[in-house]
């Protein structure tokens, strides 16, 4: 029975480290990305995320209209954290419903990969950047702030 015990518990630890550690998919190359978008509004890193020590990717398809607006976005959540969905999912679509598309990419599926990523201790008031990496990815990452004794 300790052995069984002792086993599950071992699961229950490795598996959020696991799942962090299996790379994502790319998005397919098929599908055009950032060369679709006019204006591409970044999206936040919400505070509630940054204060859990939440990371991700959100992966999105969306579907632009004859206007240049987004029509439809379905999104995906990949994240070793429970809440990753409901943290993240809400800035990437307020952010795509802002950005506006180019007029020849009117009625296709624009695919965009939106990764969230931490790096060093956790900080009241950390750095965040973005920077995209054609074709399809957008990087949202949290620099802790720079301490002013170095």
């Amino acid at each position: 029975m300790r052995i069984l015990l002792a086993i599950a518990a071992t699961s229950l630890l490795v598996s959020p480290y696991a799942a962090a550690q299996r790379p994502a998919p790319t998005p397919p190359l098929a599908l055009p990305g950032l060369e679709c978008y006019e204006h591409l509004t970044m999206p936040d890193y919400p505070i509630s995320a940054l204060q859990a020590r939440v990371d991700g990717s959100v992966w999105t398809r969306v579907e632009v209209n004859p206007q240049g607006m987004a029509e439809k976005i379905d999104t995906q959540v990949v994240s070793a954290w429970s809440d990753g969905a409901k943290l993240l999912t809400a800035p990437v679509e307020a952010a795509i419903h802002a950005s506006k598309f180019k007029p020849d990419c009117a009625g296709k599926t624009v695919a965009v990969v939106f990764r969230y990523e931490l790096h060093g201790d956790s900080t009241m008031h950390p750095k965040v950047t973005t920077r995209e990496e054609p074709p399809n990815l957008v990087w949202i990452e949290s620099q802790p702030e720079l301490s002013a004794r170095k």
